[in-house]
């Protein structure tokens, strides 16, 4: 019989555990002095995101004080839910005497924390909406009319200890709202305040005789200095056009002004024949910049003969009141249609198709595949 201890090897005998096929180790734990522990939580987490934790040497947590905790990492947003546990679980720490007791098969150790529950995580999709809430309650509308503003400021670190999102997604969605830095804060620029500077743009590029690919960025934006700071005005460049590899110009990104000239025409309009919109929207942008529906497909809701502006972060966060609300402003979709309504509720293709599955059903229509709800 292997070396243990006449008690150890009682309740071995008494557990019936073959006691020959067992290494001739056994533990001896005691209580630490701060017993129990409560600081001290275990977290299940897969082989991938253990390797990005020890390269990031980062354990990233955000949420506002209303918010469930979600682990952030560069890419992806976890929901930390606790789970109970169907054993007790013990969590010890060697004693220094253990390295001389192992010999003798002993190894001891401190017991720091018992814990019956432990945290899991579940991949959501991140919750991005707050920053153009936070945002928006203080929109930059020009220099002037800023001097004055006592609301609320928001910085870069303001939303990432508040939203729920990776820094790569706060990122991009910062590049999306066209937000600018103002004294070193985060402010959306007024839509109208927007549509100023860019007519402004074209009436310099007409006196100046700028060609619209080689627009010099310090130069034009020293012209706009009655309307906002140089440094606020060549942030408002860069977001309209593509910068040059020497940094000194830009070439209007016609795709950028057209979506915002037809945003202009509809976002104040229940809806608008699509043939008259298709006509203004023409007329209001340069003939040599293309316009294409597919441009807006994130932005409206276009039917046979009309054609209405939908705001995407006015929608529920509930995928049932979302989906109930774009079949009640359009009986018939396809998926095309319908997937970028629905992207920043899924994390991968087959929750969209399950999605659909519970609420839709398809019919084919000219040979192509829609959804109609399922429950009229």
């Amino acid at each position: 019989m292997k070396h243990f201890p006449e008690n150890v090897q009682k309740l071995l005998i008494d557990a019936r555990i073959p006691i020959d096929q067992l290494k001739p180790v056994y533990y001896e734990l005691t209580i630490g002095e701060q017993f129990p522990d409560d600081s001290i939580r275990l977290i299940e987490v897969n082989n991938t995101l253990i390797e990005e934790l020890e390269k990031s040497k980062k354990l990233v947590i955000r949420g506002a004080n209303d918010d469930f905790a979600a682990l952030c990492t560069a890419n992806q947003v976890f929901e930390i839910k606790t789970a109970e546990t169907s054993n007790t679980l013990l969590l010890a720490s060697p004693l220094d005497s253990s390295l001389a007791n192992k010999e003798n098969g002993c190894i001891s150790l401190k017991v720091n924390s018992i814990l019956h529950s432990k945290l899991e995580l579940t991949q959501c999709v991140p919750r991005i909406r707050r920053i153009r809430q936070l945002l928006e309650e203080n929109p930059y509308q020009g220099h002037f009319d800023d001097e004055e503003n006592t609301s609320r400021k928001i910085t870069l670190e303001d939303l990432k200890n508040e939203v729920q999102a990776s820094d790569n997604t706060i990122d991009s969605y910062l590049k999306k709202l066209n937000v600018i830095t103002v004294d070193g804060y985060l402010r959306s620029m007024d839509f109208d305040f927007r549509t100023k500077l860019i007519e402004y743009t074209f009436s310099l590029i007409s006196i100046q005789d700028w060609s619209k690919d080689n627009i010099p960025i310090d130069k034009c934006a020293t012209e706009m200095k009655d309307m906002c700071p140089k440094y606020i005005a060549k942030q408002f460049l860069e977001q309209i056009g593509t910068i040059s590899t020497d940094g000194s110009s830009i070439a209007l990104n016609a795709s950028v002004i057209s979506i915002h000239y037809a945003l202009d025409l509809l976002r104040n309009l229940e809806k608008m024949k699509l043939s008259e919109f298709m006509t203004c929207w023409r007329e209001c942008v340069p003939i040599d910049f293309p316009i294409d529906l597919d441009q807006l497909k994130e932005n409206v809701i276009i039917t046979e003969d009309t054609i209405a502006y939908i705001d995407i972060e006015a929608l529920s966060e509930k995928a049932d009141e979302r989906i109930k609300t774009l079949f009640s402003r359009k009986n018939i979709w396809t998926l095309s249609e319908l997937e970028p309504f629905l992207s920043n509720l899924i994390t991968s293709n087959a929750e969209l198709i399950s999605l659909l599955a519970i609420h839709t059903r398809s019919i084919m229509k000219d040979g192509q595949k829609h959804y109609v709800p399922k429950y009229s």
